[in-house]
């Protein structure tokens, strides 16, 4: 390796972005004016959504060539020239490196088709778009100067104990962190299982003793990923564990504004009536790995008491009285 890497690969790249993105913005615009024209025309605005479609595709497929160039520069710097970031300020490659791979500047929130998800939208803004095939979710966080920096850094140390063993992890993936001009806040983009939160599933069709087991092996895995890189969870609950098709345990992530002991004392931290929040975080002690098992514990027991309920419900007065339960009486 006696010649400097070139970087000519990854400016192109951003080059035809700039160029695409703007031929979005134009094509966006074009869409706005004919909804709002008296000469409104069905045909045109199919065409016109077809193009907009197609150039989000094109933007996209040059999105994952430049990561494919921001990976082979990481390896570059990390074993021969770690002077590139400071030669080629303008390619980004400290930004890249310093959130694992996640923060894009190509990829803004405004560009994508996304639908507001209301049902989910209590603390932060959520809307829902499709990348890649893939159904995605971004999480807006309001974030200023000097808390920006912390929550990539979170993101980045989240992200890194993900890629060590990435889907045997046991946790969500983070996709992209993402800025929108429109508004002062970074979106984390994951992916979006509609209606596979374990909350979810409990209230609609309660996994069996079997499903649940599987579940759950997959949820303590996530945990053992987190502690093993020094991370605690602290928000535990029904809602961000996920039961995907029934059988894949995955923990969700959390959020990466705040500290653990501020996640533990929010108040999504209980499942029906019953506390996730350990004796010792009551006590005033911090969070740690074994108040994430005790919540683990909590929600393992409440599967549980599910399956006694579904028994007995089948045994004494037959299945369909299950629906007439309250929540409450578990």
């Amino acid at each position: 390796m006696n010649r400097r890497p070139n970087i000519n690969n990854l400016l192109s790249i951003k080059k035809t972005v700039k160029a695409l993105k703007a031929q979005l913005r134009w094509k966006l615009v074009e869409k706005s004016n004919l909804e709002e024209s008296d000469d409104y025309s069905e045909c045109e605005m199919t065409r016109i959504k077809e193009e907009i479609a197609e150039v989000r595709n094109r933007i996209l497929q040059e999105i994952a060539k430049e990561q494919e160039e921001y990976e082979k520069l990481t390896c570059l710097v990390q074993k021969w020239f770690p002077e590139l970031p400071l030669l080629y300020p303008e390619a980004g490659i400290m930004n890249y490196m310093n959130s694992s791979g996640l923060l894009t500047c190509s990829l803004e929130r405004d560009l994508l088709d996304t639908e507001p998800v209301k049902a989910l939208s209590k603390k932060r803004p959520l809307v829902c778009s499709e990348i890649w095939g893939q159904k995605v979710l971004l999480k807006g966080y309001s974030v200023d100067v000097s808390s920006e920096a912390k929550v990539i850094e979170n993101v980045a140390k989240y992200h890194r104990a993900w890629n060590q063993q990435k889907e045997k992890s046991g946790l969500l993936q983070l996709l992209f962190l993402l800025f929108c001009k429109s508004d002062p806040l970074i979106y984390l983009m994951v992916p979006y299982y509609p209606g596979a939160s374990l909350g979810a599933v409990q209230a609609d069709t309660p996994l069996t003793l079997e499903e649940s087991l599987k579940v759950m092996k997959g949820v303590a895995k996530g945990l053992q990923t987190l502690h093993g890189a020094n991370i605690v969870h602290g928000s535990l609950n029904g809602n961000n564990v996920f039961a995907v098709n029934r059988k894949q345990g995955i923990v969700g992530d959390f959020d990466f504004t705040k500290s653990e002991e501020q996640r533990a004392a929010a108040n999504t931290m209980v499942v029906s009536t019953l506390s996730l929040i350990s004796p010792e975080l009551k006590m005033g002690q911090p969070a740690s790995p074994a108040s994430d098992m005790y919540a683990y514990g909590c929600l393992l027991f409440w599967q549980y008491k599910w399956e006694q309920k579904l028994c007995f419900c089948t045994l004494c007065c037959g299945s369909s009285v299950l629906t007439t339960l309250p929540v409450h009486s578990l």
